[in-house]
């Protein structure tokens, strides 16, 4: 246990979380999110809030049963919390300089040179935060990833993909999904689990740990999740 404990000390923790309020961009169609005074200290004794959100809002973990009508039971909750923390790797597709409904490929994916295990995460970096600032055009349009990206992860076994963009693999133009191969074929069916939504990728170590915890609804499509990575402090 000291071992753990030294380590967890020893580590830099970096949020890869945006912060939640009532102007947080979400998909063209979900409910917007809402944070609103319940209780004041002049007239209740104490400060309480009351957060009206969508499963899918600032950075969260889709279940399968979100795109998949044949997996109802395969919601957010029946997964254990081991899922959810796992070694990263960060693949670094800025570069590509892709736009929206652009995506990319099992070659591009392969030019980063990052090697994955199976149970890994792979962390896609488009530096799709950079329009965040545009809100509901961030949410509205994304890159994303071919088919021959999405079986390349799948390949390698990995156990979560998370990306900066709204919508992890999928490709959107002015709200109109052009691809969508890890959500319906790839990823969601064999229970990759997607974090979408990060921020700051761009400024992380190469590798590290991942702890995404997704907040445990019972029947859940998926659920926003506070996201750390953890990386070596030495």
């Amino acid at each position: 246990m000291s071992d753990l404990v030294d380590a967890v000390r020893r580590a830099r923790v970096y949020d890869v979380s945006p912060p939640l309020d009532d102007a947080t961009p979400v998909f063209p169609g979900h409910p917007a999110p809402r944070v609103e005074a319940a209780r004041t200290h002049a007239r209740d004794g104490y400060f309480a809030q009351v957060v009206t959100l969508g499963e899918h809002t600032g950075s969260h973990v889709d279940a399968p049963a979100h795109a998949l009508a044949g997996r109802p039971e395969a919601t957010i909750d029946t997964f254990p919390a081991r899922r959810f923390v796992a070694p990263y790797a960060l693949l670094d597709l800025a570069p590509l300089d892709l736009g929206p409904g652009e995506l990319a490929s099992a070659a591009d994916l392969q030019a980063t040179g990052v090697a994955l295990e199976a149970g890994d995460a792979a962390l896609l970096c488009f530096g799709w935060d950079a329009h965040r600032p545009r809100g509901a055009w961030w949410a509205a349009n994304t890159p994303g990833l071919d088919e021959s990206a999405c079986a390349w992860l799948l390949d390698r076994q990995v156990g979560l993909v998370g990306s900066d963009t709204p919508t992890a693999d999928t490709a959107v133009v002015d709200g109109a999904i052009v691809a969508e191969h890890g959500h319906l074929r790839y990823f969601l069916p064999n229970d990759v689990l997607l974090v979408e939504g990060l921020l700051g990728l761009a400024d992380v170590p190469r590798t590290g740990v991942i702890v995404a915890a997704p907040l445990r609804i019972v029947g859940g499509s998926g659920a926003p999740a506070r996201v750390f990575l953890l990386a070596d402090g030495e």
